[in-house]
């Protein structure tokens, strides 16, 4: 399929959710343009395309996101007749926890590159995400050729260095093992059995890879899927830096001033029920290393140096028996040429967890 070679780097790429049903059906008074002001409550999720970007191997991989457009709300919308992916082999993949998030910059209420569909080469048409809110309908097509018809590549995404070198970091659950970079992401190779309040033990390793002087990279932690109402509790085990020589006491100071909750560029969603942590989009900061609870999207930097260099290890407990998937955000946010709103620099990694009673 022949493209304008066309790629947007630094800009926000986004096809809005579609409302396909008729005006009698829907109910207008819960806004019918995702991207409104939001009421304070009882409001829906939006599906979003974020654009596409091409593989090595000749296949693409389309990004997918999501607003929830409420101040507060945590929204959860289970895979089935009210959360679905068009045509059905690319079904299934998709979040059912939608929290409330908010960016500075150009990054806003959105949270970008949540999940990734690979089409193969030769693929034609649109693939399209259906969310269905308490009845209130909408729809994205995730598609490789825009209908204009001038611009065919506008959705296209750069993977080359944004303005200052950053790229998207590495991520692999097994130190020497193979690794993936992108929006489809990894998935664990282990699947983990264990039971409504005993906790599993997650381990990973993440890269900076940018074309600059490397730099330290951050995780956040999401439930991606799971039964409506489950709550997962994270505990960061990212140990704080060896204090500097001399000065422990101030070291150990610093490394309890983080507080949970309290993540970097975010504010919170309301009740500790979700927010988005990093990608601040001016005076940015280092995220802090820390060791402890943390919660849904809080920002925590990875050690670059000492015997965990670059590993990432956290606790997850779950509150209700089903079948979990946690998604594990890798970015370098703090970078200036990196942000939600840039559409870079992250890769996604999977984790499926089953719990039993």
């Amino acid at each position: 399929m022949p493209r304008l070679a066309i790629t947007l780097s630094g800009v926000v790429v986004a096809l809005a959710a579609l409302a396909p049903l008729p005006a009698e059906s829907q109910d207008w008074t819960r806004r019918e343009f995702p991207l409104a002001p939001p009421n304070s409550t009882g409001n829906f999720v939006a599906p979003f395309f974020d654009g596409w970007y091409p593989n090595e191997d000749g296949t693409y991989t389309l990004s997918f996101g999501f607003m929830n457009r409420n101040d507060a709300d945590l929204v959860e919308i289970e895979l089935g007749p009210d959360n679905f992916i068009e045509p059905a082999e690319f079904d299934g993949g998709q979040p059912t926890s939608f929290p409330v998030v908010r960016y500075g910059g150009f990054g806003g209420p959105r949270e970008r590159g949540v999940f990734g569909v690979v089409v193969p080469a030769d693929f034609q048409g649109d693939v399209w995400w259906t969310l269905t809110t308490d009845g209130y309908t909408t729809r994205v097509p995730g598609r490789l050729v825009s209908p204009g018809l001038i611009i065919k590549g506008a959705y296209e995404l750069s993977r080359t260095p944004m303005a200052r070198g950053s790229l998207r970091p590495r991520i692999r659950f097994s130190e020497d093992g193979p690794d993936v970079i992108g929006i489809e992401g990894m998935e664990s190779p282990e699947t983990f059995t264990t039971a409504v309040g005993e906790p599993i033990e997650v381990e990973f390793w993440a890269f900076d890879r940018g074309e600059r002087e490397l730099r330290d990279v951050n995780m956040t932690l999401w439930k991606l899927q799971g039964p409506v109402g489950g709550e997962i509790a994270f505990e960061s085990l990212v140990g704080p830096p060896p204090p500097p020589e001399g000065d422990s006491a101030q070291a150990d100071a610093g490394a309890g001033g983080a507080q949970p909750g309290a993540a970097a560029g975010a504010q919170p969603g309301g009740g500790g029920r979700g927010f988005g942590g990093g990608g601040r989009g001016f005076g940015r900061s280092r995220a802090p290393q820390v060791q402890g609870p943390v919660n849904i999207g809080q920002s925590v930097r990875l050690p670059t140096e000492g015997d965990d260099a670059n590993m990432g290890s956290f606790r997850a407990t779950f509150d209700a028996p089903g079948e979990y998937v946690i998604r594990i955000r890798i970015d370098n946010f703090t970078a200036r040429d990196s942000g939600p709103g840039n559409q870079c620099c992250w890769s996604n990694g999977y984790v499926r967890v089953r719990v039993i009673e």
